[in-house]
């Protein structure tokens, strides 16, 4: 049995980046890497654009009492003339500046009569975005390995940019396995298999394409049927079938797949089976325990830990937030332990530990809001103590 520390640098160690790439309309891009430097297909503004409603008139007729209005220049706009000295056009925010030497006159500062400009102050400031004055044409923008967010989804609109080449997100295959989720001819299953809707939800929004879930029989043979037919995987993910029961398959069937163990026990509770391999060509297993508070830890901490090896980046970052401890905790032992906590509603700085962690809890894991970690032989933490936990809604921060 390793700590859950070797166990991390084990997937460090053995998990390569990936390199396989494609292209992609850039719409659908939330949450992708780019693949390949961004540059801007064109200036942006692409013309001198007023940034105020108001006037544009040449500099030097900025003394004169009057100005004719000739006309006005709207954002919509494609094309704007240019006019001559003594005139001028009503201008509206980002409608284009025509020729040289003009300025916006903001319409604070001047009044309308029989279609005539009647300056009421003369201040002068910068109220034109110059073209290219955000991004020139060929400028690059947006580098490899940025991940793509609304921000730079919109950037790269604006670079009139509409596909762009990503990283591949790497392809999940799912086994949850247990004669208690297969249903029979005359009654429902024994157990709902509730895993598979915390791992698929999980799997998606770390960033993994879930191709497929399949629920399989405690048998060594329905196994092995299925393996020997899996194609074009990245990570192999099974639920359940792991531990040292007698229906405990999985591990045996996958190492005579040629699947090298890198560890099957792991110094942590819940999820002390937790279990990672590596096949041939860079493809991986991970295997979850039945239990679903274990399964879910597991999942959010050694698959997030595949991920970002995977990506070549720190592309989950599972950040952490200080809260003051609500309980009296009592030394801990020899293996890490994650907790599940719960804000105090009316105290949102303070948090409890629940006092049963048992891993089929359902529903303390529902109730719970986050995980407190109590690393190997931590002293006491007595009531009031401040603590780094991590909050469930933290564990994606990444969502603009």
């Amino acid at each position: 049995m390793i700590s859950f520390t070797s166990s991390i640098n084990l997937i460090q160690k053995n998990v390569s980046k990936s390199i396989k790439s494609e292209f992609i309309d850039i719409k659908e891009s939330f949450g992708r890497i780019l693949a390949s430097d961004l540059y801007s297909k064109c200036d942006y503004p692409r013309e001198n654009l007023s940034s105020m409603d108001g006037a544009v008139i040449f500099k030097s007729d900025l003394k004169m009492k009057e100005i004719e209005i000739i006309g006005e220049i709207k954002a919509g706009d494609s094309f704007a003339n240019d006019f001559g000295k003594g005139q001028s056009k009503l201008i509206f925010t980002g409608g284009i500046v025509p020729g040289i030497n003009k300025i916006i006159i903001p319409k604070e500062q001047f009044i309308i009569s029989e279609n005539k400009l009647i300056m009421k102050d003369r201040k002068v400031q910068a109220f034109i975005r110059g073209k290219g004055s955000d991004f020139k044409k060929k400028e690059l923008c947006l580098s490899k390995n940025t991940k793509m967010t609304c921000r730079t989804i919109a950037l790269a609109a604006a670079m009139r940019i509409n596909k762009i080449k990503v990283f591949k997100k790497p392809e999940v295959i799912v086994i949850i396995t247990g004669d208690e989720l297969i249903s029979s001819k005359k009654e429902g299953p024994l157990v709902i298999s509730t895993n598979q809707i915390m791992i698929k939800k999980i799997v998606d929004e770390f960033g993994g394409n879930l191709k497929k879930i399949y629920i399989v029989k405690d048998k060594i043979e329905d196994l092995e049927k299925l393996i020997n037919k899996l194609r074009d995987f990245d990570i192999l993910i099974t639920s359940g079938g792991i531990s040292r029961g007698k229906y405990d398959l999985v591990k045996k069937v996958l190492s005579n797949q040629k699947m090298k163990i890198l560890f099957d026990r792991v110094s942590i509770k819940p999820g002390k089976p937790t279990t990672f391999g590596k096949f041939s060509k860079n493809r991986y297993f991970l295997g979850l325990p039945g239990n679903p508070v274990s399964c879910f830890t597991s999942l959010v901490f050694f698959f997030s830990a595949f991920i970002n090896c995977f990506y070549g980046m720190n592309y989950l970052n599972i950040s952490k937030t200080k809260l003051t401890l609500n309980n009296n905790l009592k030394r801990n032992k020899h293996l890490t332990l994650f907790l599940r906590i719960k804000r105090i509603k009316n105290k949102p700085n303070f948090f409890n530990v629940f006092s049963k962690q048992d891993s089929a809890q359902m529903k303390i894991l529902s109730e719970s809001n986050g995980i407190l970690i109590r690393k190997p032989f931590e002293k006491n933490l007595k009531k009031g103590t401040e603590c780094n936990v991590l909050l469930y809604e933290n564990i994606l921060n990444n969502k603009i």
